[in-house]
């Protein structure tokens, strides 16, 4: 038995939609683009979304909206995928590393004492799709004057408090890579209410154009094309339905799973479970007998970011929780093919496993 730990979710009407694209002769950015965005915006219920050819430019872009100056230090949480922290180096500025809580989320009770007359924006990430405690983090962030953004690579399709993902922060991002519970294949998109930030992000992913051949800013090719949104429209049209698959998934895993622990997960909120993460002991030994046994996974993470090799000189500090989980978290399969009896297989092995 081979188990995949995820599938793209391409189905006869994607194949459709890239054939009507191919059929037309217009490839790159222009009709499908424009409609997958104001479908995006309308689930989200927010003003402006800006599509991307994938989630780490979103990001980079994100940034880039907020005239930072080299040696400014952005907060972002010390476990992380690497583009969080990436994409603060590409803007010449400082990561400045918080700890996180039982949530696996930036610990929002630690913030405060890392703000600096140098500190310019906070990132956060919802990891694994489990939202962060946003009531606390807006707080910090209005009565800091602090800009936040949202990387919501991982959280597309959770909530807080009623309120979906992706759009808490001043600016938000999200990834629609092949692994993601909707997928472009390579993608990504920045979510907004302001205006200005709409408009300047619209200029900087095509070139730093403002007129046809006239570029008023340093820009970059970020564009997404037509093929690829084609795919994102119509993931979009089942997208409820995807997710309400997933969702029951992570439930059966929870129903009958024996010996394991969990990320905390506030109240009111609602988990897309892009991930969906176990916590255990001797967790490279169990790794190794899922992988042995067919069941491919993740380890996410199996660093906290600011040990990685080119973060290391920015804080020799020990970040105990993210460290910790660092080392118990494991991302079991889950995805729109995973059957029953793949799951089954999948929780005896994990519950026979002699820890």
């Amino acid at each position: 038995m081979k188990i995949p730990w995820s599938i793209p979710n391409i189905q006869d009407k994607e194949i459709e939609s890239i054939n009507r694209v191919l059929d037309s002769g217009w490839l790159s950015m222009g009709k499908e683009v424009k409609k997958f965005e104001e479908k995006v915006a309308s689930y989200l219920k927010i003003k402006y979304s800006i599509s991307v050819n994938n989630g780490t430019s979103a990001l980079d872009l994100a940034l880039k909206c907020l005239d930072l100056n080299t040696k400014d230090e952005i907060i972002i949480p010390a476990l992380t995928y690497i583009a969080t922290g990436n994409v603060v180096l590409y803007n010449n500025c400082i990561p400045v590393f918080v700890d996180i809580d039982n949530t696996l989320n930036i610990d929002t009770t630690l913030i405060e004492e890392k703000i600096t007359k140098k500190t310019k924006a906070i990132i956060n990430i919802d990891l694994g799709g489990n939202p962060t405690n946003y009531k606390n983090l807006l707080k910090i962030s209005d009565e800091n004057s602090l800009p936040l953004i949202v990387d919501g690579a991982q959280s597309f399709g959770s909530e807080y408090q009623n309120k979906k993902c992706c759009t808490h922060g001043l600016i938000n991002t999200t990834s629609f890579h092949a692994a993601k519970i909707i997928t472009t294949v390579e993608g990504g998109m920045i979510f907004t209410n302001d205006k200005k930030i709409n408009d300047k992000a619209n200029i900087l992913r095509n070139q730093g154009e403002t007129s046809k051949y006239i570029h008023s800013y340093l820009g970059n090719n970020y564009r997404m094309t037509d093929l690829a949104a084609s795919i994102g429209n119509s993931q979009m049209d089942r997208f409820e339905t995807t997710l309400e698959e997933r969702i029951n998934k992570a439930k059966y895993y929870k129903q009958n799973l024996k010996n394991v622990d969990y990320p905390e997960e506030l109240q009111n909120t609602k988990n897309c479970h892009f991930f969906f993460l176990i916590l255990v002991k001797n967790r490279n030994k169990l790794n190794k007998c899922l992988n042995k046994n067919g069941i491919e996974t993740r380890i996410t993470y199996p660093l906290p970011i600011n040990e990685q090799t080119i973060f290391k000189k920015y804080s020799k500090q020990d970040y105990i929780s993210a460290k910790k989980f660092s080392k118990k978290v494991i991302s079991l399969p889950i995805h729109h093919k995973l059957t029953i009896d793949e799951q089954d297989y999948i929780i005896k092995k994990i519950n026979n496993f002699d820890r």
